[in-house]
């Protein structure tokens, strides 16, 4: 089954964007047959929805320093493997999880650059102007990602 599962933290604004576009995307998502799962900032949760067989993609907020907004997308035993070198928000993850029971997943992470991230309950306003435009990049990648599954 593929699965996309959200991540983040909806109270340090931009942190939470992946669930926010994913929450947006729902129904044309699982529409394609896609089991969505927002997982917020709870890994276990998020790890124990998995199967060796699913097929994953991971939404969460990213810092790279590239502009606010852009959609990163790489191949999920990339991101995996270079967790630790990359910015992604969050200190325990289903990463490491997925590293510590070797549980050989397939899929993609999609990386949402965050322009903000302090206490609050709001993207910022880079984010929210962009919010759109996000959540199409992210449909898109989403749809040629599942040609591949």
């Amino acid at each position: 089954m593929i699965k996309a599962i959200g991540i983040g933290n909806r109270l340090m604004m931009d942190d939470g964007v992946a669930i926010a576009v994913l929450e947006n995307l729902k129904n044309d998502i699982e529409a394609k047959g896609i089991e969505v799962i927002i997982g917020e900032t709870d890994c276990q949760f998020c790890f124990h929805q998995l199967k060796e067989e699913d097929f994953v993609i991971i939404l969460d907020a990213a810092y790279s320093g590239a502009v606010g907004g852009s959609v990163h997308l790489c191949r999920l035993e990339e991101a995996i493997a270079a967790y630790g070198e990359t910015s992604f928000q969050h200190d325990m993850s289903v990463f490491d999880l997925m590293r510590l029971y070797s549980k050989p997943l397939k899929g993609y992470l999609i990386g949402i650059e965050i322009a903000e991230a302090e206490f609050g309950c709001e993207l910022s306003q880079v984010l929210k102007e962009k919010f759109n435009d996000i959540c199409v990049e992210v449909e898109r990648n989403i749809c040629e990602i599942v040609k591949e599954a």
